[in-house]
């Protein structure tokens, strides 16, 4: 158990310690022109499945303008321990704005605030995080922004840790939301791994995780192992996405330590050959060189993906 602890601390702190680009307030006047370089604004909506307001960030990419064509957009889920500043944190808009200017298709990027909720409708509290995403954020950008609306295949959901997680279980639970799915480290767990009411005065185990998850049938509904081999006994195929990949670094501590995340990820890729899924280590010399774990679960390995998740979400939206 102190094991795991240790491992929620380090975690937490991956997603704590960096500073990210300051992201501006976002205005009316914010878009009366077309943007010349990638730019991060910050605002909140009310999400009624939370009956909250939810903050938000959103990279708009350089071009944008409501006097040009409407864009595609991705949904961006921060991992346990981070918020909406954990994409800007690992340089998410120099490095979308360098793929684009590479050539890549330029599309928005929302990124919520979601707590320590594991993106889920939660068993315990009733607390329909999941829908705020699938329902609500979906909802409020539409609404309000210049994108092509009311097309799965225009959408991309991609997440880290506890965000990748959430990429699986929200498209399992809601097939028709998005085309395009992108899991970095994804975090699995057994119920032996959540706390329970029943569990020893000293567990080290996180409370919050019963409260999403729950036991039994509760468990099964919201676990993406379990949703997974329900849709393929009913539909003969596990993952709805019609563009996914899934990956990980090999001195990942979760691979050990979280056992269900190795052996599922190893199920999946044997399920879905057509997709990429399992093991990529970072190769950059000039990370790897300053950070002994840029293939650990940490942000060095974040940031040296990211480049390759944007144009491949990129290339997916342009389709």
């Amino acid at each position: 158990m102190k094991q795991i602890l240790i491992l929620y601390a380090v975690v937490f702190a991956s997603f704590t310690s960096l500073a990210g680009t300051e992201c501006q307030p976002l205005t009316s006047a914010s878009f009366d022109f077309s943007l010349k370089t990638t730019t991060c604004y910050q605002s909140s909506f009310h999400a009624k499945s939370v009956k909250r307001n939810i903050g938000f960030n959103v990279l708009i990419p350089r071009g944008y303008s409501t006097s040009n064509d409407p864009m595609p957009y991705a949904v961006f889920l921060h991992g346990r321990g981070g918020d909406r500043n954990h994409i800007t944190s690992i340089d998410g808009v120099n490095i979308l704005d360098q793929d684009i200017r590479d050539g890549g298709a330029p599309f928005l990027i929302f990124a919520p605030n979601g707590g320590n909720h594991y993106w889920m409708n939660a068993a315990i509290s009733k607390e329909k995080w999941g829908d705020m995403v699938t329902k609500d954020l979906i909802e409020y950008i539409e609404k309000n922004f210049h994108v092509i609306k009311n097309d799965p295949c225009k959408r991309a959901l991609f997440g880290i840790s506890m965000g990748g997680n959430g990429v699986l279980q929200l498209a399992l639970n809601n097939p028709d939301v998005f085309c395009t799915g992108f899991a970095i480290s994804p975090v699995f767990r057994t119920p032996k791994e959540i706390w329970t009411p029943s569990a020893p005065a000293d567990s080290d185990l996180p409370k919050e995780d019963y409260d999403s998850y729950g036991t039994g049938k509760d468990y099964e509904a919201r676990s993406a192992r379990n949703l997974c081999e329900k849709r393929k006994k009913d539909t003969g195929t596990c993952l709805p996405y019609k563009n996914f990949r899934l990956i990980i670094g090999n001195s990942d501590p979760m691979l050990g330590e979280t056992p269900d995340t190795r052996t599922f990820i190893e199920d999946l890729a044997k399920m879905h050959s057509e997709f990429e899924i399992g093991i990529k280590n970072c190769t950059k010399a000039e990370i790897c060189g300053a950070h002994k774990d840029c293939n650990s679960h940490s942000a060095s390995y974040w940031k040296c993906q990211l480049p390759e998740v944007m144009t491949w979400l990129s290339a997916q939206l342009k389709k």
